[in-house]
């Protein structure tokens, strides 16, 4: 026989499942659940726990528990950009600023961007948001000298495509993607809202000018319960 705070979680992730509890939809509190199921508030928090710990729930101290969202199909070719899939999926997108500097690269760093090592390199680190949820956690690493006042160009606008176009520098293209799986570390965990236990989607990848200048290396991990990667041959 179930214990009540199973019992309580499989009705709960039933709802969320058969789309009764939406996605993003804020669930009921610790107190209204023990009184309408006539348990205790600690049955009801272990329950929420296993919902957090599955990826079903995120909860948001001060402001309750929230259902994750699910299914976003992130179709990577040369030019695709997260933020736009999840503009297309209907959900708002966001970024955050997590850290920003210019330090000199180590060998291993100058040479996925062609450049010798000690040069300044702009290292941009920020997570992407849908609909305020926590996606994607990238550090996006590029030559510092790339275009004039270029950090603090970026501090300003936060988007490297549009410092691309302002500066005629032309499109990004993707030349090169690579994806694991792997568990998050702390930092990530709390970073990108998740469980310690969720898996994460680890990519890297590598983009360039249309003449063929790499411009961005980037290490990424991804929520993998809320995006599904996609490669168009094209």
């Amino acid at each position: 026989m179930a214990s009540q705070w199973q019992a309580l979680y499989r009705s709960l992730k039933s709802d969320i499942d058969a789309g009764r509890l939406a996605a993003g939809a804020r669930l009921p509190s610790e107190n209204e659940l023990s009184q309408r199921h006539g348990v205790s508030r600690n049955t009801v928090r272990r329950a929420f726990l296993a919902l957090s710990q599955d990826g079903s729930i995120r909860s948001v101290n001060g402001s309750g528990s929230f259902v994750m969202p699910t299914g976003v199909t992130y179709e990577i070719d040369a030019l695709s950009r997260l933020r736009t899939a999840l503009d297309e999926h209907g959900v708002e997108s966001d970024s955050r600023l997590v850290d920003s500097a210019v330090a000199p690269a180590d060998a291993a760093l100058a040479a996925r961007l062609g450049v010798e090592p000690g040069h300044a390199v702009l290292s941009h680190t920020a997570v992407i948001l849908g609909d305020g949820v926590p996606f994607l956690l990238t550090t996006r690493y590029f030559p510092a000298d790339l275009m004039e006042a270029f950090h603090a160009r970026l501090l300003r606008t936060g988007s490297f495509t549009v410092l691309l176009a302002e500066a005629g520098l032309g499109a990004l293209h993707r030349t090169a993607t690579t994806v694991g799986a792997r568990l998050p570390d702390a930092r990530e965990a709390a970073l990108l809202e998740c469980p310690s236990n969720a898996p994460l989607l680890d990519v890297t990848a590598t983009g360039a000018l249309a003449g063929g200048r790499v411009v961005e290396w980037q290490q990424a991990v991804m929520n993998s319960r809320l995006i599904k990667l996609s490669f168009a041959n094209r």
